[in-house]
């Protein structure tokens, strides 16, 4: 009962909080030793993740994901590029193929009946080569729009997790600021902490 309450609590939050923040937020409900054991339960499982700072401890949920939004989004516009090539290339030799079978009907007409057999069969073998390359196309597995909408909603749930990641990172900075004596910019760079900007990260759909 008590884990289940510090989890949802941690959960709903969505912030680090350190064990006398969450106990002051149950108040006389539970008991600091019946968090702690909640905390480190959770901890265990996997279901929260714990940091030391100082002598401070502080706890979030854990927001683990496969793919880092930069891989998806490079995922994304590669299944886009892939969708586009395709799609020119089909228009390309359907346009063709539709000139073509216009030709023979115009020149069937102002031939004479030797020159428009001939040119009908010169044009028919154009008609047959290009079927034959669209026919390289059908066992190409096409990209559904199930699978491209898979594809974004992975990504979405990437990017959420992204700025989560980025407003816990400030959370736990800003509950490290009120009892560090340097600046912000001197935190970080004792604890190796690196913005998007220092590593030239920029992200963009």
């Amino acid at each position: 009962m008590v884990k289940k309450s510090v989890l949802d609590f941690l959960e709903t939050q969505n912030r680090p909080y350190s064990i006398t923040d969450i106990q002051n937020n149950f108040g006389k409900e539970y008991g600091k030793s019946a968090i702690q054991k909640a905390l480190d339960n959770l901890v265990e499982n996997g279901q929260v993740k714990e940091k030391l700072y100082g002598k401070q401890k502080v706890y979030f949920v854990s927001q683990e994901t496969k793919k880092s939004n930069a891989e998806i989004s490079e995922e994304l516009k590669m299944l886009d590029r892939k969708i586009n090539e395709i799609s020119l290339d089909l228009k390309e030799k359907k346009q063709k193929i539709k000139i073509l079978q216009a030709e023979i009907g115009m020149n069937a007409e102002t031939l004479t009946l030797p020159q428009a057999i001939m040119k009908k069969s010169d044009l028919k073998n154009e008609i047959c080569y290009f079927n034959n390359s669209l026919e390289e196309f059908d066992g190409e597995e096409m990209v559904s729009d199930d699978e491209k909408k898979e594809v974004m909603v992975s990504f979405n749930k990437s990017l959420e997790t992204y700025k989560k990641r980025k407003r816990l990172c400030k959370d736990i900075l800003d509950i490290i600021l009120e009892n560090y004596p340097k600046s912000k910019k001197n935190l970080m760079e004792d604890i190796g902490i690196e913005t998007d900007e220092d590593v030239g990260f920029i992200f963009s759909v």
